[in-house]
């Protein structure tokens, strides 16, 4: 296919022009010699004289014409090129409106199969994240204290991450690592785990391992992978008093876990006390915040318990809560975002 552009025919298709214009002149030229010659030069009575003026003006009748059809062949082949152009112009328009067509139905039919896959994807997750659910609700029923605390800790860690602006592929792993935080306890004995009074220290050394029996569990499973470190370092400490690494650098979302866990802990009754009230689990924290907690996290916690439907509504087992103070741009910090990493809630 001919790609040269158009303009490398313009000179030859206004040749035929040219041509016969300059034919006309030419002829309207030989006319007028032809005339002055027969009046001013022709010998009157002279054969010879006649004879040569008929032969030279058909010489010129035989030039002329000759012209005419050299000019008449290169006009009929210029058009039959400029027809082969535009043919060659409009099979050209004509495959690239099929290429069009065909990649816009295979844009459509791609983008079928990426809603389609988009949409097992969430709800496989979905499915993956109810499936844990149970499984922790399962586990817990061993222990009627702590029974659903990973449900409560993951909803808090949850709320508190989107009101603070956490992506939702962060909140995404922070759940999942919220509802499998104290996992490793799985291997604890009764008399530890159950133990009514205050621990001794190697009881309490025993216990301490469960963060790394927790993500020992999770590592090797793809979908948990994500999670180790939050599992692993659930119990540090700002100030590098946790354990089990004494960490002092914590990553974002091992501090809001670290509130969510620490605030269910206090408001929930267990073995060696009974549940704290509302007032008195939030002086407590407020004071360890900057040393155990994080300050501004903590601070932000309570006020997106105490000032928006959901937040507050979490609370409906804790002792003492407050009348709420719900604030619109708060309420807010809580929607949903709409994205393609989307979770089932």
């Amino acid at each position: 296919m001919d790609t040269q552009p158009p303009s490398r025919w313009a000179g030859t298709i206004q040749v035929p022009r040219m041509v016969w214009i300059l034919i006309l002149a030419l002829a309207t030229a030989s006319v007028i010699i032809y005339a002055v010659l027969f009046k001013h030069y022709t010998p009157i009575g002279s054969p010879s004289g006649i004879i040569t003026l008929i032969a030279a003006g058909l010489t010129f009748a035989v030039l002329l014409l000759a012209a005419v059809v050299a000019t008449h062949t290169h006009y009929r082949r210029t058009r039959e090129r400029l027809g082969e152009l535009l043919g060659q112009a409009e099979e050209h328009a004509r495959i690239e409106k099929e290429t069009g067509d065909i990649i816009l139905s295979l844009n459509k039919v791609v983008s079928a199969q990426a809603d389609e896959e988009h949409r097992l994807n969430k709800e496989l997750r979905g499915l993956f994240l109810e499936t844990v659910r149970g499984l922790i609700a399962t586990l817990e029923a061993r222990d009627e204290y702590t029974q659903n605390h990973s449900l409560r800790v993951a909803g808090w860690c949850t709320l508190l991450a989107r009101y603070v602006g956490v992506g939702e592929k962060d909140i995404e792993t922070l759940e999942r690592a919220a509802l499998l935080h104290d996992i490793g306890k799985l291997g604890l004995p009764d008399e530890i785990l159950l133990k009514p009074g205050q621990l001794t220290a190697d009881e309490f050394a025993v216990v301490m391992e469960h963060p790394e029996r927790g993500e020992a569990i999770v590592q090797n499973i793809r979908m948990l992978s994500p999670t180790r470190g939050v599992i692993r370092h659930h119990h540090e400490r700002i100030d590098g008093k946790g354990y089990p690494d004494g960490l002092t650098d914590l990553p974002r979302l091992v501090k809001i876990i670290c509130i969510a866990d620490c605030f269910d802990a206090m408001t929930s009754n267990r073995p060696y006390r009974p549940s704290m009230p509302y007032s008195v689990a939030k002086e407590k924290m407020l004071e360890v915040a900057g040393a155990q907690l994080d300050k501004e996290l903590v601070n932000k916690f309570f006020e997106m318990l105490e000032t928006t439907g959901e937040g507050y509504r979490s609370m409906y087992h804790v002792e003492g809560i407050p009348e709420p103070s719900y604030n619109d741009e708060n309420e807010k910090r809580l929607e949903a975002r709409e994205s393609a990493d989307d979770i089932p809630a």
